[in-house]
């Protein structure tokens, strides 16, 4: 299994959405430092709403709101600079506003953070401070983290490869609904890693993640279907 790279920072929808005819009272407030509109700005200007995208000019408000110490826009201006959309891209930056939102608690941020560490982007690579952010957004009931500590602690990343922690992480996600973590524990079962052994619980989990258009899962649950009919019963 191999734990992809994606830095999963997204642009959240602003807390209110302005007509077009009102987004000059919009700037009006956030040229006097309100931050709820700054960030309701560079949201409008990042998603095009009601008026032309325009990275650079998101950047800017988000910027001025993130400088105030708003998580969602320092999440934001990580995902600006990593992707390098209104600004040059700095994955240096990008880990330095991802940090400040993580250290503020904020999963998303601390995901990706961890995400940063493990594969060397803007800070060195360090599987162990992957997995301690990991853990900090997991107790948090993110499932992309739940699922990326299933990883390391399958392949033995940053910690001792311990199975059945694996399979405890994956499950959790699983039983969250999370495709990809369902698609795994089903190979799990399969293969009796972590778990004791069972192609008709592996068969479950490839049908829950095959009806979330998973499709790989599909794949091995036609193949063990065919070749085991009773699991699928």
């Amino acid at each position: 299994v191999i734990l992809v790279i994606i830095l999963i920072a997204t642009l959240l929808a602003p807390t209110i959405v302005f007509p077009t005819h009102h987004i000059s009272e919009l700037k009006s407030f956030a040229d006097q430092g309100d931050v709820y509109s700054q960030y309701n700005l560079g949201v409008i200007y990042y998603g095009g709403i009601e008026v032309p995208r325009d990275f650079k000019e998101a950047a800017k408000w988000f910027r001025k709101a993130a400088e105030q110490g708003y998580i969602d826009a320092q999440v934001s201006m990580g995902a600006l600079f990593y992707r390098g959309e209104g600004v040059r891209q700095d994955f240096e930056e990008a880990a330095s506003w991802v940090r400040k939102a993580a250290d503020q608690n904020d999963s998303e941020a601390q995901y990706n953070l961890g995400m940063l560490y493990y594969g060397g982007r803007g800070v060195p690579q360090d599987f162990t401070q992957a997995v301690a952010w990991l853990k900090k957004a997991a107790v948090q009931n993110d499932l992309n983290a739940l699922f990326g500590l299933g990883i390391m602690y399958h392949e033995g990343e940053g910690v001792s490869q311990d199975f059945q922690q694996s399979a405890g992480y994956f499950r959790e996600a699983a039983n969250k609904g999370y495709a990809d973590a369902q698609s795994v524990l089903g190979a799990m079962y399969y293969d009796g890693l972590g778990v004791t052994q069972s192609y008709r619980e592996a068969a479950s989990w490839f049908k829950k993640a095959a009806l979330q258009g998973n499709l790989e899962s599909q794949q091995f649950l036609d193949t063990l279907c065919m070749e085991r009919p009773y699991a699928c019963r």
